[in-house]
């Protein structure tokens, strides 16, 4: 047996021993306070996103560039469908950066008790950890 078709059969039985998280397993386990600490190149940002059970979100960070700060509050309400955390927004106090009534739709790739690994519609993959 050649190595490729040995490499191509253990690729494929590994792939098929790794369990996809159902919907119902992801809006379990994104349940509780996320650190925000992923920002825009040239930003530092640090924040709480807290993600609750009966489907809302409360996010509170602060953007820091030079002597220049933002502090961001909003809430959205939230579902998980098909694999992607969709959430719309509800309220904000920078209606210039976010607009109520926004949709995010993004595709989470991985959640554990620690950490939450998403990727954004722009494909920008975000790890979160949970907050202790």
């Amino acid at each position: 047996m050649s190595r490729t078709l040995l490499f191509t059969i253990l690729a494929l039985s590994l792939t098929s021993c790794v369990k996809r998280l159902s919907d119902n397993d992801i809006s379990e386990k994104i349940v509780g306070t996320w650190q925000v600490e992923a920002a825009p190149s040239g930003l530092t940002s640090r924040g709480t996103v807290s993600i609750l059970k009966d489907g809302n979100v409360t996010c509170d960070v602060k953007y820091v560039r030079g002597e220049r700060e933002l502090v961001v509050n909003y809430t959205t309400s939230w579902q998980v469908k098909n694999g992607f955390l969709i959430e719309t927004i509800k309220t904000t106090s920078a209606s210039n950066l976010l607009a109520v009534g926004f949709v995010t739709r993004d595709k989470v790739l991985s959640v554990d008790d620690e950490t939450f690994v998403f990727e954004t519609e722009a494909g920008k993959k975000i790890i979160r950890q949970r907050s202790k």
